[in-house]
């Protein structure tokens, strides 16, 4: 399943792809996302936790930064995890593609993150794909969860602010919700 997002940043693209491709700082900005071990300045194992009403889910697994373009100002993510339980598991991959956006009002660059997910579900939890456009809204709601975090962490001395807890499905559900009402795009 193909899931595209987009967020911006107060940077330029420069800077942006720098963060972006800066783990160790955009990973507690993730919800429900902590890094475990650093293998090597690419590689990193970790942990995601996702609740879905009273289900549960625990990912382990592996992210590896495959690609970066600094001329082009894209990069690519290897990432795949398995549920503790043995419920199944996820791969994804995700490429960012970044873009001049428009201007703060105060003059400063922005620069406009596309991305773009690959993802494959397996095992039982998979039953979750076949509700696409549910996992469709939780990943935007993410995405706006992330691109919040992370400018609460750039504007902050150290990125200090953020505080990864788990990914709340029904929360995530009940904002998508809202979101769509609040578009009018209730759904037919």
């Amino acid at each position: 399943m193909i899931l595209t997002n987009e967020f911006s940043v107060n940077l330029p693209k420069s800077m942006a792809i720098e963060v972006l491709t800066d783990i160790a700082l955009i990973a507690p900005c993730i919800p429900g996302v902590s890094i475990t071990e650093t293998i090597d300045d690419r590689t990193y194992r970790g942990e995601a936790t996702v609740r879905l009403g009273p289900v549960k889910l625990t990912f382990t697994g592996v992210g590896e930064i495959t690609e970066i373009n600094y001329d082009a100002h894209t990069a690519s993510v290897q990432a795949g995890g398995t549920d503790k339980k043995g419920r199944g598991g996820a791969n994804a991959t995700v490429t960012f593609e970044l873009q001049g956006g428009d201007k703060t009002a105060s003059g400063l660059p922005t620069t406009k993150v596309i991305v773009q997910t690959d993802l494959l579900l397996n095992g039982s939890i998979a039953q979750y794909g076949r509700a696409s456009g549910l996992i469709e809204s939780i990943a935007q709601e993410l995405t706006k969860e992330f691109a919040g975090n992370l400018e609460k962490a750039l504007s902050t001395e150290n990125g200090s602010l953020i505080d990864s807890k788990e990914i709340s499905g029904l929360k995530l559900l009940v904002k998508a919700g809202i979101g769509k009402f609040k578009v009018g795009g209730g759904g037919n």
